[in-house]
């Protein structure tokens, strides 16, 4: 009975492979070179003159089998090994009796089932395996020597036992044809078993080190053999596969239009106190606007913005203007290292601080009033492993003793187009015979570009998050060229549209009594990995928002994270953000309808390959919707 389920599971999966059309099924020899590492320690209990084996041995030894691999699906595959090994020819040297030696020949016919995984790390050609070793013993005999005089010769040794051992390794596929793979291989086997149940050889284990060597023959043809030879003509398929958003219970759903309506509307936009820095550099990033000397009356470009990301590149701009607004504030300039590539280099960490310090001198800003101060990582660190966390450690950051001098940059009050969903998200799909070089989506509305989001490499979700009256004021849909080239400079691309359906004012009223005005706050940036509103956290909310929350609004609470860390940890600290800030504005204003939901890093707020992106997603955006009569 056994037997035929085993053979009925072995042809059902060798269907199920070829139904899947995954890669072809192989045969192939296996060899292998053993270091058996020799733990004995018998017998537990002996007489005072009966030798005790207690010292650690090894042997070398070699495996000769045949191996069978059939593939369950793209990346996964079950395998079986039957090979002939031995464990012995080891000198397992006896404790208590001078030069007395025991020699054992234990030769074992070797079992192997696996199951192996690849495309985990390093290359797709790279699998990872592991199982059960079943080690049916062939008589295995010993040799005892005393002081070179052998006294007892090929001696069976009793009550050998049945081999059972967890093995695990990895081994890497190289082709050497159109259907044969040469097949380097690692592997360990660690024992449940001892060698013998026999009281006199209690207790001895053998756990082993293998490399070993595997020739296969695939059964695959070689004119469906896509992986050894590249297409005769390169190519590039790429598509928006769907368009979706992302609602705060967490479904996905598909985007079938945009809808877009007039409201009274306002927004704060916050500042990032950082300035960042290329690595082993003091000057900043170029994406930093110069310093220009201006009165602090006057309308500066940063005026005009409607982004927190655009805004922040003019920091020290805002900066020096504040500066001026409050001729008694100081600043406190640090400057800090990524404690990697950077560290112990604490010097540079002054010259960024003092790079800062001069430009703002040169807009006008008296030395006295200004402090520098140098550490090697900063006080709250972004995750230092992270290649994300140590771009972000680079940095310059700012205290000031006036808290005006760094809270939220600008209020926007008036008639403003919000758009619902205000953040789509694209899901690209792209088939390339070469890896993708770059991509981009370009979106526009009547002709008009509003804009083109870029990448390099495979794309990924492509978050569009909707600026206010970013869209036109009418019933125009929203055109879309998603377009990817390959290394070779083959490209490929696609269009599409979303329809728009626009909401005006006048058209609102009629639709229903009273009239909504929107309060959208972004305020509130959280330290990394962090839930805790901070005293400067408290002040923003008490001074920005809770004047904003009436009796009967509604404050819908989203909480989103940075790209670092894991996908799921991140869902859970989104929403804790959220349920931090609830329950402290709840406290205040009791009257209001309370709405929260966590999005985690799904939802891109903020261009996550920049570092002020980063820092600027980890925040709660607080929507404050109120209809009065």
């Amino acid at each position: 009975m056994q037997v035929r389920n085993a053979v009925f599971f072995l042809f059902t999966a060798v269907a199920i492979a070829y139904a899947q059309d995954t890669p072809a099924a192989r045969i192939g020899l296996h060899t292998g070179l053993n270091a058996n590492l020799h733990n004995p320690n018998f017998p537990q209990n002996p007489a005072p003159t009966v030798p005790v084996y207690g010292t650690s041995a090894t042997s070398i030894t070699g495996a000769l089998g045949l191996m069978g691999h059939i593939p369950l699906s793209t990346n996964l595959a079950l395998g079986i090994r039957a090979a002939y090994t031995s464990l012995g020819n080891a000198e397992l040297a006896a404790s208590n009796v001078q030069d007395q030696r025991l020699l054992p020949s234990l030769p074992h016919l070797e079992l192997l089932p696996t199951i192996g995984i690849r495309n985990l790390i390093i290359s797709p050609a790279f699998w990872l395996w592991g199982g059960v070793e079943i080690g049916i013993p062939l008589s295995p005999t010993y040799s005892v020597d005393s002081a070179g005089i052998t006294t007892s010769e090929n001696a069976a040794l009793p009550d050998p036992q049945t081999r059972i051992a967890l093995a695990v390794g990895g081994a890497y596929d190289i082709p050497i044809s159109s259907q044969w793979i040469l097949q380097p291989e690692l592997s360990v086997r660690f024992p449940f078993t001892k060698v013998s149940s026999n009281g006199a050889f209690d207790t001895w284990t053998i756990p082993q080190l293998r490399i070993g060597l595997n020739l296969f023959y695939s059964f695959q043809k070689e004119q469906q053999d896509t992986t050894l030879r590249a297409p005769a003509e390169p190519f590039v398929r790429a598509r928006v596969a769907r368009i979706i958003s992302i609602s705060p219970s967490g479904d996905t759903t598909p985007v079938r239009a945009v809808k877009v309506e007039d409201v009274q509307y306002t927004e704060y936009f916050p500042l990032v106190p950082y300035v960042f820095f290329p690595q082993n550099s003091d000057k900043p990033a170029s994406k930093y606007a110069a310093l220009q000397l201006r009165e602090t009356g006057e309308t500066a470009p940063e005026d005009t913005l409607k982004d927190a990301l655009s805004i922040n590149n003019y920091i020290l701009s805002l900066i020096c203007r504040r500066m001026k607004q409050y001729p008694t504030a100081r600043l406190t300039i640090i400057g800090t290292n990524d404690g990697r590539g950077e560290l112990r280099n604490r010097s540079l960490s002054l010259q960024r601080a003092q790079t800062i310090r001069s430009e703002l001198m040169q807009c006008g800003i008296d030395s006295t009033r200004l402090r520098v101060e140098a550490r090697d990582l900063p006080e709250k660190p972004s995750a230092p492993n992270d290649p994300d966390g140590i771009v972000e450690n680079r940095r310059v950051e700012f205290r000031a003793t006036t808290p005006e001098i760094l809270e939220p940059f600008q209020s926007r009050i008036g008639i403003e187009r919000l758009a619902t969903p205000d953040a789509v998200i694209f899901i690209p799909e792209v088939a390339s015979s070469d890896p993708i070089k770059s991509w981009e989506l370009t979106l526009t509305q009547a002709g008009r570009t509003l804009r083109t989001l870029r990448g390099e490499g495979t794309p990924r979700p492509i978050t569009w998050s909707i600026r206010p009256s970013e869209l036109s004021a009418q019933q125009v849909p929203i055109d879309y060229v998603f377009r990817a080239e390959s290394v070779l400079g083959v490209s490929s691309e696609s269009s599409g549209s979303i329809p728009v359906d626009y909401v005006s004012s006048t058209r609102r009223l009629q639709e229903r009594a009273g009239n909504k005005t929107v309060d959208k706050f972004s305020l509130i940036l959280f330290d990394f990995d962090s839930d805790v509103i901070t005293p400067d956290n408290q002040r923003i909310l008490d001074l920005k928002i809770v004047p904003s929350i009436k009796p009967g609004s509604l404050v819908k609470i989203y909480g989103y994270t940075d790209r670092i860390g894991d996908t799921r940890y991140n869902l859970d600290l989104s929403r804790r953000r959220a349920q931090s800030v609830m329950n402290y504005l709840r406290a205040k204003r009791p009257d209001a309808r309370y709405e929260t939901a966590g999005f985690g890093e799904s939802v891109e707020r903020f261009d996550n390959d920049d570092p002020t992106g980063r820092q600027l997603s980890r925040t709660v955006q607080i929507i404050i919707e109120t209809v009065t009569q």
